[in-house]
């Protein structure tokens, strides 16, 4: 058969044309699905695969080591919601999200301000300075922050008390115990978010900026109403990070530093899933609570996604 007649159209029983689609059109339209081939089949095996596999889990009462597992239904999302430990742990993940919004958005937006304003070898080399603690070990700053709180002889107390105020248990007092871990997780916030921020400020033109000093504004002036509000978008996008990641960044210092103690007062709903699973050995309890979380993040992004839509037809 020729090439012509091969791209020639036929007719079917019912009289209607059929036209052979040619072996490169095929090739165009597969050829950007062997590409993504890979990412499918990494999210495929990596993701959407353990959601799955937790999601059956979360039916059932298995405490790891058995073989034995029995289907108890929603008997573990319902004890979540009924025993107080989980919705504690909920709500103090919550006042984590509270206490390290600020250092995910207005204390690193304005050390990239200031680190823009001043271009140069000075300022990539603080940029370098502060980027280092996304960099260091999570397990090792909390040693670290260990011995600097320690109640006896911690370098933090001695600093008090030569300066004569009274030291503090940092870790072991309920009221400063939170305060202490969400300030040691703040500084990987600060830290990443710079670069984040620092990639939008390079995006503006300095044009505007310098149009407006030579108009006479200030510099607290252009940075209020040129710099800030072109900021929004990033601000938005890293509030919900902080959202996000709140609660997986405190999970290595609580785990490390206060076992979610005193009184529960660090506990947080990552450190709630890790106990039931790995300290109770439930682990139907725990996948349901992990599910529960993947659940409570697709709604924020549902909400953030509708609010930002809103926003821009707005």
């Amino acid at each position: 058969m020729t090439t012509l007649e091969a791209g020639a159209s036929t007719l079917d029983a019912r009289g209607h044309a059929n036209r052979r689609v040619p072996a490169a059109a095929v090739r165009a339209r597969l050829t950007p699905w062997a590409y993504q081939a890979p990412v499918l089949i990494s999210l495929l095996v990596f993701v959407y695969g353990p959601l799955v596999f937790t999601t059956v889990l979360s039916l059932l009462d298995w405490d790891l080591v058995s073989p034995d597992k029995t289907f108890v239904g929603v008997d573990n999302y319902r004890r979540l919601v009924e025993e107080p430990e989980f919705p504690h742990a909920l709500a103090r993940t919550g006042l984590y999200v509270l206490a390290l919004l600020p250092f995910a958005t207005i204390v690193p937006m304005a050390l990239a301000i200031m680190l823009w304003k001043r271009p140069g070898r000075a300022s990539d080399n603080y940029r370098s300075l502060l980027f280092l603690p996304v960099v260091l070990a999570p397990v090792a700053t909390a040693l670290s922050w260990r011995f600097v709180l320690n109640p006896l002889g911690g370098v933090l107390n001695q600093v008090f008390g030569a300066v004569g105020l009274p030291e503090q248990d940092w870790l072991g007092d309920p009221d400063t115990a939170i305060w202490a871990i969400s300030l040691i997780t703040s500084s990987r916030f600060v830290a990443l978010n710079i670069l984040l921020y620092g990639a939008a400020l390079a995006s503006l033109d300095r044009r505007a900026f310098d149009a407006a000093r030579i108009d006479g504004a200030t510099e607290w002036e252009i940075t209020r109403h040129l710099v800030v509000p072109q900021l929004v978008n990033t601000t938005v996008l890293l509030s919900f990070l902080c959202v996000v990641f709140a609660g997986q960044w405190t999970f290595t210092n609580i785990a490390v530093l206060t076992q979610g103690g005193p009184d529960a007062s660090t506990d947080n709903i990552y450190y709630r899933l890790y106990t039931y699973a790995f300290t109770f050995f439930d682990a139907g309890t725990g996948a349901a609570a992990a599910v529960l979380i993947v659940l409570i993040l697709t709604a924020l992004f549902g909400l953030s996604t509708l609010l930002r839509r809103r926003r821009a037809v707005g």
